[in-house]
């Protein structure tokens, strides 16, 4: 809605004011068109900063403020500008004001006490001013106070003056002068209101600090309400360039690297104190702290920011208007919740520009006077004061709901009230359990009793403790939800112990009832499961979303997050391991929650775990490829105008047939494709390096990479010994290199290896070479019979030393009549007829060549669908039983019918 400019001068009394001193700012020219991006802060900089003397200095502060806010009040009240405009050229104001004083004093202080050095760089130190709150997040108000924080890097002296100082002494100096020129009141009013309380100590602290110190303060005393100011802070003066570096030190306090939920209670602890100065004060008309007001929309945004931010970049952003879209867009709120926030946090941010620009005081509270009342409601484009109430509390109490839904903690049963006082009481009397409906009471008292006197419990903080007897009368009541079942109850609390010391997990489980359900659920169905909770607590954060707990990724998505670890972590090797390996433990954990819950059919739990394999073999790929340029250089013979990664994976067995299991290991061949094995990699140093060795080093780093032993395990078991010459060759070859071996030196039984390989991490140019070459080899004429004499001499040995059936058990995999008889016929007639039929050659998994094998004639359709039934039984089974933790062995009389069905086809086919 548009007014003249008549009507924002009334609703202003500071724009009287200023039009009375300065007439110019009502001159149309000067408040009709927008700034560009930069323009405000430039125009505003570059007139202070050639001030010639501290009195100039200060007039030129307060007349550009002055000015510059009457022209952004003009713009608000004419409705020229929207909150978003208005917000940001209040902010990049004081930017400009901050910056401009800043840099003045700093080179006046240097000619008087000489340059600030560091002492462990030995550059030259600048400070840096963060700007924490609105200002933090380039939405300051309309009159705001500033809250600031000044730092610098290292601690050092001064040199180029008679007499040297510290660097703590001249930074000191350097923010009184500063606040100084920003608060003093003179004839043209003053600049800011400062506020330096929310420094390391407050009041008590000094004025500026170095980097050490800032990082040593919130790591030893940072409390919670001080992770909450942090979000939004960003160096508004100085230096940002090694402002970045600070915020790059201070990141894990603000975000946990794991789902924070003890930021809820923090949050909540900080509203109560809020509320409770409201209702001492009176301040229920206060649109910013009083019920439904902003700080309730900020506690929100902020509340998810802090839980999550720490596993989601795209969450450490500052300003609340993007953080609402990316919380919307990341399936934290509903478009509802979206549409609703987004209207109440505008209305009431216009409203409290309105409030400020009446006479350029700092107030939220709504006015008392009728005829101030009117001047509001006409502002904001209302009839009268009581529609733009109407209005007003509409939206305050739409975010009154919502803080309520988000920070409401769950109501405690009368049934979780009982289990609490039988939690904390002596835990020795089946009388106890009276009213619970408990089979076998003596076995749940005697392991909840170890429990509790286990030794992780017993070294519990104070903390700890309330944290643990909060959630245990929640988490006994979801176990007895179905009746006692004493191994679900055992594993439960198995993994509960594992995180007893680490309570931010007991918090997340307190705080999200249906994690607490997902937690019980697997653990009920499946050991595995609850073994891997066991081992990788952070898996703890996949229970919350039921959505995502039970959809896993498929490639494209997998690679995207993949490429974002990469980007996250940059060249920090350490955190690359670690990360990779939490990534790719979630990643199977969801499929695992997915196939045992039935969301997930049997034959594609092979495909989604064959999926993460090949995005973590592409990432390390990645990594150490990149590893290697900044160590040795680029490959011999590869320029920056041609670059490409040349380095290839073959995956073999169960990886390259896309039949991996959850314990499966990757067999896997490294080469490199393209490049001559002689020809010289050249580093920055002069060193050089054959091309045949860097890509052996490459490969080492790859293996490295993948079956370190970190804190969340290794990736995956690798076995390489399926490359040319074994064992004895070397770790990585090049291309034709291994062609050459394949073609002439390899035995049957790599032959039939060969019929599953399949480039699983590589460029495209690499890959093609590779599939070309794949089809002319497996298409080759061979000796019909002499290839069936080698396969069965094969899987006799086989049989011989690796299937464990006997008269009680049959083994699915080695035994007659089991996976590998049907492997082997697959292999053969792949082999034995390519030649007569290359459509053979298209697939690497048993299910699609089975399908080829019916479609050109060499097995009936009976025998086909036969085989592949018993092989999705059989890998059905496969699966099952690794989720239970139990061998692939199964009582003797089980698939007889399945085991009698291959034998009769293998009969048949191999003679």
């Amino acid at each position: 809605m548009k007014f003249s400019l008549e009507k924002a001068v009334q609703w202003s009394r500071f724009l009287e004011m200023v039009a009375r001193r300065y007439p110019q700012v009502l001159e149309q020219v000067s408040w009709q068109d927008k700034l560009a991006d930069g323009d405000l802060y430039q125009m505003v900089y570059e007139r202070i900063i050639n001030s010639h003397d501290e009195t100039e200095l200060k007039r030129h502060l307060r007349q550009q403020r002055n000015q510059v806010m009457a022209r952004i009040a003009i713009r608000d009240l004419t409705g020229l500008a929207d909150l978003e405009e208005s917000m940001r050229d209040i902010s990049d104001l004081a930017d400009a004001l901050v910056s401009s004083a800043l840099d003045w004093h700093y080179g006046r202080f240097c000619e008087r006490y000489g340059t600030p050095i560091g002492s462990e760089s030995g550059l030259p130190q600048k400070l840096i001013v963060l700007g924490m709150g609105k200002l933090g997040g380039q939405e300051l108000n309309f009159s705001s106070d500033i809250d600031l924080i000044f730092v610098y890097p290292e601690s050092g002296e001064t040199q180029g003056a008679a007499r040297s100082i510290s660097n703590e002494q001249f930074f000191v100096r350097l923010g009184q002068a500063l606040n100084k020129s920003l608060v003093e009141v003179t004839e043209d009013g003053f600049v800011y209101r400062v506020d330096m309380r929310l420094r390391p100590f407050g009041d008590a602290g000094p004025l500026a600090v170095n980097f050490a110190a800032i990082e040593h303060y919130y790591e030893i005393h940072g409390r919670a309400w001080e992770r909450y100011a942090l979000v939004k802070a960003r160096a508004m003066a100085g230096d940002k360039q090694e402002a970045q570096y600070l915020f790059n030190i201070l990141r894990p306090f603000v975000y946990r690297r794991y789902i924070d939920f003890s930021a809820m209670e923090s949050l909540r602890e900080l509203k109560q104190m809020i509320t409770a100065e409201v209702k001492k004060k009176g301040m229920q008309a206060n649109i910013k702290l009083g019920p439904g007001g902003i700080r309730e929309i900020e506690f929100i945004v902020q509340a998810f920011q802090l839980v999550h931010g720490g596993r989601d970049r795209t969450l450490q952003g500052r300003a609340l208007m993007p953080m609402l879209q990316t919380l919307f867009s990341l399936g934290f709120i509903d478009k509802e919740a979206f549409d609703g926030l987004m209207q109440a946090y505008v209305f009431l941010r216009r409203a409290e520009n309105r409030l400020q620009e009446w006479a350029d005081q700092q107030t939220h509270d709504l006015p008392k006077e009728t005829s101030q009342q009117e001047v509001l409601a006409s502002a904001m484009g209302f009839e009268s004061y009581d529609a733009f109430l109407l209005e007003l509390n509409r939206h305050r109490d739409y975010v009154q709901e919502q803080f309520s839904a988000v920070f409401a903690e769950e109501e405690v049963s009368e049934e979780a009230n009982e289990l609490s006082a039988l939690w904390l009481g002596s835990l020795d009397s089946v009388e106890d359990l009276d009213g619970f409906e408990v089979e076998d009471p003596d076995s749940f008292l005697r392991h909840l009793q170890n429990f509790k006197q286990s030794r992780a419990v017993g070294h519990l903080s104070r903390e700890g403790v309330e944290r643990l007897n909060a959630l245990m009368p929640l988490l006994l009541e979801e176990l007895l939800k179905q009746g006692y079942v004493e191994q679900t109850f055992v594993r439960v609390l198995k993994v509960i112990e594992s995180v007893v010391q680490r309570s931010v997990y007991l918090v997340l489980l307190k705080e999200n009832p249906v994690a607490l359900k997902h937690l019980v659920l697997l653990c009920e169905v499946s050991p595995w499961l609850a073994d891997m909770l066991f081992k990788y607590p952070a898996l703890m954060d996949q229970l919350i979303d039921e959505r995502n707990l039970y959809a896993p990724l498929e490639p494209a998505g997998l690679n995207r997050e993949i490429q974002h670890l990469l980007l996250e972590v940059g060249e920090d090797e350490e955190r690359f391991m670690e990360q990779i390996r939490q990534w790719r433990h979630a990643q199977v954990f969801k499929v695992a929650a997915a196939d045992i819950t039935g969301h997930l059919p049997i034959m594609k739990v092979s495909d989604y775990l064959t999926w993460i394999a090949e995005a973590v073999l592409g990432g390390v790929v990645e990594f150490a490829w990149q590893f290697m340029q900044r160590r040795n250089g680029l490959p011999g013979g590869m320029t920056k105008d041609n670059l490409r990664n040349p380095f290839l994976v073959l995956g073999y067995g169960k990886v390259g047939g896309i039949e991996l299991g959850y314990g499966s290991d990757l067999d896997i061949v490294m080469l490199y494709q393209g490049l001559n094995p002689g020809d010289l990699a050249v580093n920055e140093r002069g060193r050089s390096l054959e091309n045949s060795l860097y890509f052996v080093r490459m490969g080492q780093k790859v293996i490295s990479l993948m079956t370190t032993l970190m804190p969340a395990g290794v990736l995956y078991e690798i076995d390489t010994r399926l490359r040319p010459n074994g064992a004895s060759g070397l770790m990585v070859t090049d291309l034709e290199g291994y062609k050459t071996y394949i073609l002439n030196k390899a035995w049957n039984w790599e032959h039939q290896a060969f019929v599953r390989v399949r480039a699983v991490a590589g460029d495209d140019q690499s890959r093609q070479a590779f599939d070309a070459f794949r089809h002319e080899f497996l298409q080759a004429s061979r000796e019909r019979e002499k290839v069936k004499s080698d396969v069965l001499e094969m899987r006799q040995k086989m049989r011989e030393s690796l299937d464990k059936s006997n008269a009680e058990v049959f083994d699915l995999k080695h035994g007659r009549g089991g996976i590998v008889d049907i492997e082997f016929m697959v292999q053969y007639l792949v082999l034995a007829f390519s030649s007569q039929y290359p459509v053979l050659s298209e697939f690497t998994d048993n299910i699609r060549i089975l399908e080829t094998v019916e479609s050109v004639g060499l097995m009936s359709s009976e025998e086909v669908g036969q085989l592949i039934d018993s092989y999705k039984v059989y890998r059905s089974k496969y699966h099952r039983v690794a989720l239970q933790n139990q061998k692939p062995l199964v009582e003797s009389g089980c698939y007889l019918a399945e085991r009698e069905a291959v034998e009769r086809v293998w009969s048949r086919v191999m003679g």
